[in-house]
């Protein structure tokens, strides 16, 4: 049986304020394409506050297991899945998050695949993420010219 996808927020608290929903939504579609790639259940764009780990963005196909499984706090669940992650750094070397992903198994072959494809993913967003921000700085200029 086919599931629809939904996307659902976890965390408020790691939301960047000023946010453009259209940046929102295009970081969705890179997450929701990376879930496809990967075959995962989940994807998401976390970050560390406190020692714990909170959520900006979660694509995930169901509210339940795998949203779950994403929000385990240990790096190895029960499931024997591998918490993969790589930062998403933006052009001035700040880390906007982290990109996630749970891959099952130990197959270190599948889980460096992952790791490419968030690579991949987490340049797109910081891309995303950077042409926001100088859009907002070019039109903070103008209204002051």
């Amino acid at each position: 049986m086919l599931q629809a996808a939904s996307r659902f927020r976890l965390s408020q608290s790691g939301a960047t304020p000023g946010r453009s929903p259209r940046t929102e939504q295009a970081i969705q579609v890179v997450l929701r394409l990376l879930r496809e790639q990967l075959g995962m259940d989940v994807v998401h764009v976390g970050h560390y506050s406190e020692g714990d780990r909170r959520f900006r963005v979660v694509e995930a196909l169901q509210h339940g297991p795998a949203a779950a499984l994403a929000t385990a706090s240990d790096r190895r669940t029960a499931a024997g899945g591998t918490l993969i992650e790589t930062p998403i750094q933006l052009p001035d070397g700040r880390i906007h998050g982290m990109l996630c992903c749970w891959c099952p198994g130990d197959d270190p072959g599948q889980a460096e695949r992952h790791l490419r494809l968030l690579r991949h993913g987490a340049r797109l967003a910081a891309r995303l993420l950077h042409n926001e921000q100088v859009l907002r700085e070019l039109d903070r200029q103008a209204r002051s010219h």
